[in-house]
């Protein structure tokens, strides 16, 4: 009597590496594998108009380092379609390892995209172009929603020394001091000096570096920012200039140095470019006969704006 066996595929892969004295199986080949933990934007809050800066925390979750000199590619999308991207950092990665990066260029130039009223998806796919070899290749996009608010008017106007806003203002007796000040997304870059001594930047290198603020919020009192964005309204007035926001204040009153956010090159440094104004407060306070503030604040308005104080 004739007995047929039937030999299965894996069986029979493993007699025949039985019988070829096969050594222990390889591990696979040590890879980096990049995918994004975190997105965000700034300003956080977002009003339609204004220009956000995408930014993406990305970490290497593989089993090798990614190669040094090659760049960490980030796409940012909204709502399907590609707005801005970070090509710029290329230092190295280690397994575990995550940094953060900021977009810094787009498709028609920008490295902001200006926000639209409605929610939204943000969408950040890391090693967008397939510059890295990754042990998993599935695994690189996160992505979020949000909302734009509608922005509501507010009168601006343009001065010498930097930007004039302009408020509501309740019809008073008696002359009041107004104090205005403006706050929003910074940006710092690496700068070098050309030969009459002038700042040149360095293009691709805009980073953001946090939420600063410029102006006074008193009426004639001695600040970081003193003097800057004061005027007077006269009695009987419903609306007047909130005097002009003078850039330069803005070197007075920092959070740190752009140098902590940014590396550069040798031969150059890490400069303050601009704030991207998006919001005005307006203080109304009671003067005395010299002019100054009594102390007594009568009233804020607060809104947004939508414009970059550059140095």
């Amino acid at each position: 009597m004739r007995i047929t066996r039937t030999v299965t595929l894996a069986a029979a892969a493993a007699l025949g590496a039985g019988l070829l004295g096969a050594g222990t199986a390889q591990a696979a080949p040590a890879k980096p594998d990049l995918v994004v933990t975190s997105v965000a934007w700034a300003p956080q809050a977002v009003a339609a108009g204004q220009q956000l800066t995408f930014r993406a925390v990305i970490k290497n979750r593989g089993t090798a380092p990614t190669p040094a000199g090659v760049v960490h590619g980030v796409g940012f999308q909204v709502d399907g379609k590609l707005r801005t991207w970070s090509d710029n950092d290329t230092s190295s990665l280690a397994p575990g390892e995550s940094t953060t990066v900021y977009a810094v260029g787009g498709p028609t130039g920008s490295s902001t995209w200006t926000a639209t009223a409605g929610s939204h998806e943000i969408l950040a796919f890391v090693d967008d172009a397939a510059r890295i070899a990754e042990s998993d290749e599935g695994n690189n996009r996160t992505k979020t929603t949000f909302t734009v608010t509608a922005r509501p008017t507010v009168v601006t106007g343009a001065s010498a020394t930097g930007r004039a806003v302009s408020a509501t203002l309740s019809k008073l007796a008696q002359k009041t001091g107004l104090a205005s000040s403006v706050s929003g997304s910074a940006y710092a870059s690496c700068v070098s000096y050309d030969a009459q001594g002038k700042e040149v930047s360095r293009p691709g290198t805009e980073t953001y570096i946090g939420e600063y603020g410029a102006g006074s919020f008193r009426y004639g009192e001695s600040s970081p920012f003193s003097w800057s964005g004061v005027a007077e309204a006269p009695a009987g007035v419903t609306s007047a200039g909130a005097g002009t926001i003078d850039p330069n204040s803005i070197r007075k009153y920092n959070y740190g140095t752009p140098s902590a956010y940014l590396t550069c090159r040798d031969g150059e440094s890490a400069t303050f470019t601009r704030l991207h104004a998006t919001k005005v407060t307006v203080n109304r306070w009671q003067l005395t006969p010299e002019g100054w503030s009594t102390g007594v604040l009568l009233g804020t308005y607060t809104g947004p704006v939508n414009t970059d104080l550059t140095f």
